[in-house]
């Protein structure tokens, strides 16, 4: 068997570390990432470089945190940029399974950067169907399906992205995974449909709804838990787990109604607009190879946790040096996925014309949500992490002192915050271009409540 190991990034869409119980939440959502951990790198403090898809990912296959304050709808990267066509170009076989429609047939183009990519099927097993009405695609066991029936026909090493929409709105899981809701809260979900952010941001609906939403958010964690164990234990029986690099992550988070730092800031609603924790700080786990020239050094990093601050465009970094280390490589992949010197940015961009109608149909004015947000997180000597950031024209700074606890420390100049990231962008050498002419899918921001809906939520107090 080949020693040159396998590459498999797991990313489960929205997925906050709050949620994790591997990492301290107090559901018990996640009991196989506990069980990983025993064999894997723990990292306690990593962060995504932005609040939504495309920025996230696009950093995550560049390694630049610079592709998240350039990176929109209507942009294409340059060919040869990312780290899965640098590993196509070693000889990797690459695919993308994943049925986000950010990812997959988009404009964009992120899936370019894959000899294949995999979306949804017009037909699928019923045993792959979601928990509800809102989704006419599969749950992610069919992309894991699909990932490891693929990679058990590759005769040279391959590098495989899977991209899991359980944790992304709707929320369907599977009734084995649904502990925590309810039938009725299902129903009232299935009737919101599954772009309900505006209605809460507006006040047309309380945000205490958003938290019995949350219930059934847990029970999506626990169903990509579930995905995530199939795709370890099957991959652990055929012999290949061990010639293979694990990484398991998200793209951003998910909030349900959190209360922000600045006053005119929104609250946090589900993602995309914001500066809050709850969008930023994602889980990451990573299983080194053991199958490699270097496997006595690597075998024993099971359990590990790092409580230093780590950046999502730190895996291209992590993925070279464990791909390199049958050239002797001298970084140790464990640390590669840190930031770089301590510090690491995040940035959302202004949200595109199709959001703003959007908000100011249901909201009255879009103004409150059209503002850019930029974040720096420092690690200081004493292992706390300073977090700076602003939300168009104001700013303020934020002391994380353990792994969900922070310290408000007050508002401060934007300037500061700006002048920051704009240096850190200066050592970018990302390329970035727009396209000509961007078809906008207007479907992608519109949402309607059903009509009966509206004296449910009335009848509960929610509206």
């Amino acid at each position: 068997m080949s020693t040159t190991p396998n590459v498999l990034v797991v990313i489960a869409d929205s997925l906050r570390a709050k949620s994790v119980s591997a990492l301290g939440g107090r559901r018990e959502t996640t009991p196989f990432l506990s069980a990983f951990s025993t064999e894997a790198t723990t990292y306690t403090q990593a962060r995504s470089h932005s609040n939504w898809t495309l920025p996230s990912h696009a950093s995550l296959f560049t390694g630049s945190s610079t592709a998240a304050a350039q990176f929109d709808i209507d942009t294409r990267l340059a060919p040869h940029q990312t780290i899965f066509e640098e590993l196509a170009a070693d000889g990797y076989q690459t695919s993308l399974f994943t049925d986000n429609p950010f990812l997959i047939d988009h404009q964009t183009g992120l899936d370019n950067a894959f000899t294949t990519a995999v979306g949804s099927p017009e037909t699928f097993d019923t045993k792959y169907e979601t928990n509800g009405s809102l989704g006419d695609w599969p749950n992610g066991f069919w992309y894991a399906d699909q990932l490891l029936s693929w990679s058990a026909d590759q005769t040279t090493p391959w590098a495989a992205c899977l991209n899991l929409m359980d944790t992304h709105r709707p929320y369907e899981p599977q009734p084995a995974y649904d502990i925590w809701s309810d039938e009725r809260i299902r129903q009232i979900q299935s009737e919101m449909g599954f772009k309900w952010h505006w209605e809460l941001l507006s006040g047309n609906v309380s945000l205490g709804f958003a938290k019995l939403l949350e219930t059934i958010y847990y029970g999506a964690v626990r169903q990509v838990d579930a995905i995530f164990e199939q795709l370890v234990e099957t991959l652990r029986d055929r012999g290949t787990l061990d010639n293979t690099l694990i990484i398991f992550t998200s793209d951003h988070g998910e909030a349900f109604g959190a209360e922000t730092a600045l006053s005119n800031e929104p609250p946090a609603i589900s993602h995309r607009i914001g500066t809050h924790e709850l969008l930023y700080h994602v889980p990451l786990f990573v299983r080194l190879p053991r199958a490699t020239n270097t496997s006595a050094s690597t075998a024993s990093t099971g359990g590990t946790v790092i409580s230093d601050l780590a950046e999502l465009a730190g895996i291209p970094r992590l993925i070279r040096s464990v791909v390199a280390d049958n050239n002797n490589s001298d970084i140790d992949p464990q640390r590669a996925i840190c930031a770089k010197d301590g510090v690491t940015v995040a940035t959302q961009l202004p949200i595109p014309a199709g959001m703003q109608r959007e908000a100011a149909r249901i909201c009255e004015t879009a103004d409150p949500y059209t503002k850019r947000a930029d974040i720096i997180y420092s690690q200081r000597s004493d292992g706390t992490i300073l977090k700076q950031a602003r939300w168009g024209e104001d700013a303020y700074e934020t002391l994380i002192t353990g792994q969900f606890e922070r310290e408000d420390m007050g508002q401060i100049d934007a300037p500061t915050v700006i002048d920051a990231v704009a240096s850190d962008h200066k050592t970018s050498e990302i390329s970035i271009n727009s396209i000509d002419e961007y078809d906008e899918f207007a479907e992608q921001y519109s949402n309607e409540f059903a009509e009966e809906l509206e004296d449910q939520l009335e009848a509960l107090g929610y509206r």
